[in-house]
């Protein structure tokens, strides 16, 4: 166990710390450093466990998140119009990551039952995400939503 304290302290230097460094980070760097040093982490619990789970779940799981966090940053941080399309993809690619992480289980863990909890959430992103992909094509609505809520 001695060796979680020291890289949990790591984790939350390179996670708190490391940006603090800088006077302007820039988070389209520091996010994909950020997963791949929560990635390490998990690789090392991995190995320590002899648990056999990170090739097939944590990586995967991680390396999705952080694409997609990236990706998002990434646009939100150099494209500066059409908020709503990004986050209306998003939130759909979100949705689409909760069945990827239950595939995923169903796989590494042997869980028997396919699908049975992540259509709930995939079906809720889903509908918002495609209300903001709407609100974004139509400008009538976008105008009018403007107005009622002081945007």
């Amino acid at each position: 166990w001695s060796g979680y304290a020291p890289g949990a302290i790591g984790l939350l230097y390179v996670l708190i710390v490391l940006p603090m460094w800088f006077s302007h980070p820039n988070p389209v760097v520091f996010v994909p450093v950020d997963f791949a040093a929560i990635g390490l982490y998990l690789l090392y619990i991995d190995l320590v466990t002899k648990g056999g789970w990170f090739l097939s779940f944590a990586f995967p799981v991680t390396g999705a998140i952080g694409l997609l966090l990236t990706a998002v940053v990434a646009l939100v941080r150099y494209v500066h119009a059409g908020y709503l399309y990004i986050f209306g993809g998003a939130l759909i690619l979100t949705g689409g990551l909760n069945v990827l992480i239950e595939f995923l289980l169903h796989i590494t863990f042997g869980i028997e039952g396919m699908f049975v909890w992540s259509i709930y959430p995939l079906t809720a992103c889903v509908l918002l995400g495609v209300m903001l992909l709407v609100v974004a094509v139509c400008k009538p609505l976008r105008r009018s939503l403007h107005r009622k809520f002081f945007l």
